[in-house]
């Protein structure tokens, strides 16, 4: 249970980088060499392959959706971030355990 914690604590700061770094690019500033590049380190304590372009796309795809958030909020945030971190862990989570199937 504590590296599930750990787990979706990681994807709430990648989701907050992705917002801030998307949030500066639609201002019109070059904030892509911003990312933490956390996806790796997430994939991997997940057990996924690291090595699969599908499963790196299915992760970019799934935090692409922090672009919808409002940050800016403080008693909502952590709600949003959180909610949304658990839906992504669990996505990623049934993905490994489709691939144990295989």
């Amino acid at each position: 249970m504590q590296d599930k914690n750990l787990i979706i604590s990681l994807i709430k700061d990648d989701l907050t980088n992705n917002k801030l770094v998307s949030g500066l690019s639609n201002l019109g500033l070059s904030a892509g060499d911003y990312h933490l590049q956390l996806s790796g380190t997430i994939l991997t304590m997940i057990g996924l392959d690291t090595e699969d372009d599908s499963i790196h796309d299915l992760y970019f795809q799934l935090t692409q959706q922090s672009e919808s958030l409002d940050l800016s909020n403080i008693s909502t945030r952590e709600q949003q971030l959180d909610g949304m971190a658990q839906s992504i862990y669990s996505e990623l989570s049934r993905r490994k355990a489709l691939s144990n199937q295989v």
